[in-house]
């Protein structure tokens, strides 16, 4: 029998795994921790960082199902949660509706407990490997091992796929790499997790996003409502 959860005016079906503890609260409770963050001044003085990056995200579904992670706001307060124009908004659920998800709004694509988050939290001028480096070994990890999801895809092949690498080692990784394209195992915290590394949905990439994808809907066996 699923196990439903009530959050908030949200119902999400939980059939397949319930993590320990309140995940959620304390994901929140973590994201307030991020929001007051300056430490990339410090460390990075000659690349453009703004921040402080302040509250970032809603609260997640429980479970989660899929996380996707992106590489960083392009704005400091204009990002995927808070623009609908924003490009790895649509580009994202641009391909999620080739698969059967369509999102009209960001309560659809919570609704089908999927979630994202980004590898580096403050917003760069351009996509910065050393900001996205420090910020997964500092919030990314415990995100993840927070929302314990089925599935993590990550958006992108030049930030994405390198920090996935990295981060992933202090884990557990089947074959001991993640090769790029394809759906691999990884145990966090006693739970197998499949990881998809795969390229940002948009700038011609989308065809190969799309197949790289479906490969992990087929693995977690994710089918459309």
């Amino acid at each position: 029998m699923s196990h439903i959860v009530l959050l908030g005016d949200s119902i999400f079906d939980n059939a397949s795994y319930v993590p320990e503890g309140l995940p959620v609260i304390d994901h929140l409770r973590f994201q307030n921790q991020i929001a007051s963050c300056t430490l990339c001044k410090k460390e990075f003085p000659r690349i453009k960082v703004d921040c402080p990056p302040g509250l970032l995200y809603p609260r997640p579904p429980q479970p989660v199902k899929i996380l996707f992670v992106g590489v960083a706001p392009p704005q400091k307060g204009r990002h995927f949660y808070t623009d609908p124009n924003d490009k790895l908004r649509r580009g994202l659920f641009a391909v999620l509706k080739c698969f059967g998800w369509p999102c009209k709004d960001l309560n659809d694509f919570h609704r089908y407990a999927f979630f994202l988050v980004h590898t580096a939290k403050c917003a760069t001028t351009k996509p910065s490997l050393s900001v996205s480096y420090l910020c997964s070994s500092l919030y990314l990890k415990r995100e993840i091992e927070l929302l314990l999801p089925d599935g993590v895809c990550w958006l992108s092949k030049n930030v994405g796929y390198p920090v996935a690498r990295k981060l992933s080692q202090q884990w557990s990784v089947q074959g001991g790499d993640l090769p790029f394209g394809q759906v691999t195992p990884v145990i966090i915290k006693g739970k197998q997790v499949q990881f998809l590394t795969t390229t940002w949905p948009g700038r011609g990439h989308e065809t190969l996003t799309k197949s790289q994808l479906e490969k992990l809907f087929k693995a977690l066996g994710f089918k459309p409502p």
